[in-house]
């Protein structure tokens, strides 16, 4: 499609037409015939309870699926449920559905503790710890228990989909859907096709990921996909940044100048301490030679410092309530130095970050097109939409 010339109306029309987004140009092993409609998803298995997991199961109930809800023990899901219900709640607050459509809603899950339900699923969603022997584990029991025509689905972040399905059977059934939080609320879903995936179950994912009301961009599986990768290369240099005696706030100053609804070490806190510092490790771990590895997340954690995920109320900031302060415990973890960065050389360094990474994405093929790219880092990443896209953005200025 042709875009208008004005940044924030090319951000609305690629928003607007992202649900729109099929399967071609892609080559994809074939299972069957892949022009045949594919088939119906009516039940919807979710496994673990937390945040993503509940929110998930309680976006798939509104959506109208039929859903069974897993963790281990019965507390967790009693949790996941208080969540489920309060979201619930919220929208008929919002009047987005009626305490009818809600009830009916609620009643759709079920939930347990063993494996009952899971042989009459039509997709299962797994959304626990993001440790690849875990899931490994879990994969390869899942798939002894689900009808052999069951999508086998990971809403890993960062991990690539052939390390958590290694020697799973029938791998042509395995894909990638990376919800984004809360679920109910963020547009974006990346849909992951690995090695194995036949276009039978792409083309089923992205049926049913529309089914959710859902706007998918497609990626081929690799460490971080494409939104993780840029994001958090780009918080890795933050962090960098930081440890180089550059100020919190004046990071975060800078790039909330630049359009960002927030500066990437309050979202760092929003995020997860704990979560930045497991992704930081594994792009590390996966780029070598290119992730320049921050420590300044680990040492938080050293001193109980968790940002604001779960309850937790100190990271780089303090919090209480709706007032925030800059922690100066940081301060004394890693000193400030009395020559402070100015915003242009911070918003430089910081964006020049990103579009690097976007660009090798491309060049490997994780996404198609630079309107992915922008798409994704729009309605997944808080991109500002007055800059229009990444891609487009470093077009217009001619970085590269």
């Amino acid at each position: 499609m042709s875009f208008p010339e004005n940044n924030e109306a090319y951000a609305t029309c690629l928003l607007a037409e992202a649900r729109q987004r099929t399967l071609d140009g892609w080559e994809l092993p074939h299972l069957g015939s892949t022009t045949s409609a594919p088939s119906k998803i009516r039940k919807v298995g979710v496994i673990g309870a937390g945040v993503m997991g509940s929110g998930i199961a309680q976006w798939c109930a509104a959506c109208g699926y039929e859903v069974v809800l897993r963790d281990m023990q019965p507390e967790f899901l009693e949790r996941g449920m208080d969540v489920i219900r309060g979201i619930f709640a919220g929208s008929v607050k919002r009047e987005k559905c009626t305490e009818q459509e809600s009830e009916a809603s609620l009643a759709s899950i079920t939930t347990t503790t063993t494996w009952d339900g899971f042989a009459e699923c039509d997709v299962v969603i797994e959304a626990i710890v993001e440790d690849v022997a875990v899931k490994q584990t879990l994969f390869h029991e899942l798939a002894g228990i689900v009808r052999p025509d069951a999508l086998l689905v990971s809403n890993t972040s960062a991990l690539p989909l052939e390390e958590v399905a290694r020697g799973v059977s029938h791998p042509e059934r395995v894909l990638g859907l990376h919800f984004f939080n809360p679920v109910g609320r963020m547009p974006l879903v990346e849909l992951i096709v690995g090695k194995a995936t036949s276009a039978e179950t792409a083309l089923r994912g992205l049926d049913f990921v529309k089914g959710l009301k859902k706007s998918p961009v497609i990626c081929r599986s690799s460490p971080g996909f494409l939104v993780t990768r840029v994001l958090f290369f780009y918080l890795n240099e933050a962090c960098r940044l930081r440890e180089e005696g550059v100020a919190t706030e004046s990071i975060d100053a800078a790039m909330h100048r630049w359009g960002w609804p927030m500066g990437p070490m309050r979202l760092i806190d929003e995020v997860g301490v704990d979560v930045t510092a497991f992704i930081f490790g594994e792009l590390a771990h996966y780029f070598p030679d290119r992730f320049q590895r921050s420590g300044i997340c680990t040492r938080l954690l050293g001193l109980e410092l968790k940002g604001r995920k779960n309850g937790a109320s100190s990271g780089f900031y303090v919090y209480e309530g709706r007032e925030s302060a800059v922690n100066t415990q940081i301060a004394e973890l890693q000193p400030e130095s009395t020559d402070l960065a100015d915003a242009e050389s911070i918003q430089a360094r910081l964006m020049s970050v990103m579009i690097a990474e976007a660009r090798r994405c491309l060049d490997e093929g994780v996404v198609q097109a630079p309107e992915d790219v922008d798409f994704a880092l729009l309605s997944g990443a808080g991109f500002p939409p007055a800059r229009g896209g990444l891609m487009r953005w470093a077009s217009e200025e001619g970085l590269r």
